[in-house]
Parts: C-alpha cells; sequence; structure tokens
C-alpha cells in the first residue's frame, strides 16, 4: 500500500476487531423474501427469540409478525421484544396488550421521561433477529407493510443477511444487553471463531453513548483498501466531510465508484440535501444511480467483489452520531461477487444514470438554492447535540 494510505492505528484491520467464521451467511431482499425468513424463524424458536426493530406497525404484516411472536411465547419459548419508542409511536396498545398477555416481554426503547432518554435523540435502529444463539437475521428492515410490498407499491428496497452458527451467541447477549440497560461485554465472545469452512464475518456497531464507532470505520477502510471498485447503497446519503475526501482519494487512486440513491423517498428535504452533493460527486467521477422501482432504504457496500456490509447504517450524521446501529462485515468472495452482480443488475434495469451532461442544465438558480438550504438545515439540526472529537470525525 501505498505511503500515503496507510492506515492510522484506529483504521488498521489488524487492530480493529477480528473476522469469526458463521457457518453460513445468506443475502436476504426485502419483500417476501424477508418476511418469510422472518416467520420461518419465529416459528423454528425453541428456546429464545429476540427481536429489536425501529419500526413495528399495526398494519397486516406487524399483525402477522405479532400473532407468530405470541404463538410461538405460547409453546413456551422466551420471546423478548425491544421496539423504537419513536419509530415505532403507532404501534396499537392493543397487539402491545396481546404480546405481553401472551407471555411476550415488550418494552418500548428511550420513551419520553425515561432513564433512556437523557441521551437526547439516540434510537435504537438497528433491526436484528436471534433465535436460540445460533440462527439471525440483521439487516436495515422495519416490519411494516411498505417493506413487505402491497399489491399495489412494490417493497421498499432493502437488505438484511440470514447468519447461522455460534457466532449468533454474541448477537443473543447483545440484544439482551440493550433490553435489559446494561453494558455489553465484548471480550467473552472472542473465543468464538467458528468452523474452519465457514463464511468469515465481523458484527460492527456504532453508539456514541458506547463509544463504539465501528461500522464507519469499516466504510473508511473500505475506501483505502479499494482496488478496483466499490458500489454503496445508500439510503439518506449526507456523509461528512472526511468521508467526501475519503471517497475522492479512492477515485484519484482510480478506484470505480458507484452510488445507488434514492429517485423517490419518504423524506423529500433529504432527498434535496443529497441533491446538493451531486456536483461534487459528478465533478470527481463518482457515478450515481437513481433507484426509481420503490423508495430507497438499502444500507450496504461492496468492495472489488470480496468484502460487502449490510445493515442498519445510514452514512448521515444521525446514524454516525446518534444512533444504535448493526452492521455485518463479510469477507467472502463468493458472498461479495454475487451481491456485486445483484447490484450491477439493479443498476442496468431499475435506476437511471445521472450524467453531468444531463444534470446540470436542470439545475436552475432556485433549485440550487433549495439543496443548499435543504442540505444546510438538515446538518445544522443533525450536528445540532453531537459530540465533538476526533473519535467521532466523519
Amino acid at each position: 500500500m501505498p505511503e500515503s494510505l496507510t492506515l492510522g492505528r484506529e483504521h488498521n484491520p489488524q487492530h480493529m476487531s477480528d473476522y469469526s467464521r458463521a457457518e453460513s451467511v445468506q443475502l436476504i431482499f426485502s419483500g417476501e423474501n424477508y418476511f418469510k425468513t422472518l416467520e420461518e424463524l419465529i416459528l423454528s424458536a425453541r428456546k429464545s427469540l429476540h427481536l429489536q426493530t425501529y419500526i413495528i406497525e399495526g398494519d397486516e404484516t406487524g399483525s402477522r409478525v405479532c400473532d407468530l411472536l405470541a404463538q410461538a411465547a405460547a409453546k413456551g419459548v422466551k420471546v423478548i421484544v425491544l421496539a423504537d419508542a419513536y419509530g415505532s409511536k403507532k404501534f396499537p396498545e392493543s397487539f402491545r396488550k396481546k404480546l405481553c398477555d401472551a407471555g411476550v416481554l415488550f418494552r418500548m426503547y428511550s420513551p419520553f421521561f425515561s432513564s433512556e432518554s437523557i441521551y437526547f435523540g439516540r434510537r435504537l435502529h438497528h433491526k436484528v433477529v436471534v433465535a436460540d444463539r445460533e440462527t439471525a437475521l440483521v439487516g436495515g428492515i422495519n416490519i411494516a407493510d411498505k417493506y413487505r410490498g402491497t399489491g399495489d407499491e412494490l417493497p421498499w428496497l432493502d437488505y438484511a443477511v440470514l447468519i447461522k452458527g455460534e457466532v449468533c451467541a454474541y448477537l443473543d447477549e447483545l440484544c439482551r444487553t440493550i433490553y435489559e440497560r446494561r453494558a455489553f461485554r465484548r471480550r467473552k465472545f472472542r473465543h468464538l471463531k467458528g468452523p474452519e469452512s465457514g463464511v468469515e464475518i465481523r458484527f460492527r456497531r456504532n453508539d456514541w453513548v458506547r463509544k463504539k464507532n465501528e461500522i464507519h470505520k469499516s466504510y473508511r477502510e473500505y475506501l483505502l483498501l479499494a482496488e478496483r471498485s466499490v458500489t454503496f447503497a445508500a439510503s439518506y446519503f449526507l456523509p461528512g466531510y472526511f468521508f467526501r475526501k475519503g471517497l475522492r482519494k479512492a477515485r484519484k487512486r482510480g478506484v470505480e465508484i458507484n452510488l445507488i440513491l434514492a429517485g423517490r423517498t419518504d423524506v423529500p428535504m433529504v432527498r434535496y440535501a443529497e441533491r446538493f452533493l451531486y456536483r461534487f460527486l459528478l465533478r470527481h467521477g463518482i457515478r450515481i444511480f437513481e433507484w426509481k422501482s420503490s423508495v430507497m432504504h438499502g444500507k450496504a457496500v461492496v468492495v472489488d467483489r470480496k468484502l460487502a456490509s449490510i445493515g442498519s447504517y445510514n452514512l448521515n450524521y444521525l446514524s454516525h452520531y446518534r444512533s444504535i446501529e448493526l452492521n455485518v462485515d463479510i469477507r467472502d468472495a463468493d458472498f461479495a461477487s454475487s451481491f456485486s452482480e445483484h447490484l450491477a443488475a439493479i443498476r442496468q434495469s431499475d435506476c437511471v444514470e445521472i450524467k453531468a451532461e444531463d444534470y446540470y442544465p436542470t439545475e436552475t438558480v432556485m433549485v440550487r438554492l433549495r439543496n443548499f438550504f435543504a442540505y444546510t438545515y438538515i446538518r445544522f439540526m443533525m450536528k445540532l447535540f453531537i459530540p465533538r472529537g476526533r473519535h467521532y470525525q466523519a
């Protein structure tokens, strides 16, 4: 590696979490693929089941999942559910009562005027399910009809991974400690290396209260290590200065960078703010593809057909500094190649590439001002209560 690209101690892979081996890792897609897998996981649980999510709604999909959780508890499975109080504020009280009556341990994370709410803006944003400490589902997909798809609308674009093996005991303990409001002790799981022939993975967390900045470090590490290509599927894409600098340096080395961004969004102001960055991205030869078929909600990256990361982490200040996030880094050529081919296929068939010669003529002064003010406002709001320090450079 050229001297100018040498990683500092905090970004050097040998000083980061070691990879362990899972028995298997499978890519899961939003829509029926995810919810069928989730249902099978709940029904297969024998002893314990953790479900933690940002959003669970009282629609058909939420009702179905709650029914299955109640059935599992009725069979004697210890079912523990934690949902974010803000993201799941529309969750019906009748659903909560049904779960509790069935024996499910259920609570909301950080409701107002609770001990957790003293950390203003800290939200439970990860989406994880763990069954019997041996099978887990980790990704960015919430529990609601829009992630499953309806008769009129395709599901929001997002991803998860199904993991099997003793490494899932790590996630079981992580979920338990968050539910019980206590600190997680990683050192208990350093012996979990897994089978010799398994898939190499590592679980990565972002949680500013616990001083965890692992996912962002992984992303910056990927930009430094990339030799040929990096593809991001990125919703709410508002990277900070240091990450944009990393993108620029990767391009100078000749790395092809592809961004799959939102052509449709549930937060219009964020889309305007994203578009404020388009001039920077296009000027440095970064290719932009807008997903048009449904709302873009994915959070994933693949590097050189060798490395991938999938989870709940968005490239913006909110995920970086405020939310509890979880990603899975996967170091496996077969998985990364397959995922890379999938992302290439959707860029080709379901996205529109934004090219400089087409974009600049449409960006009038008023459009540019709108995008600038959206970007400035959102960055200001996200940074308003952000902790400072080199550890959290974005």
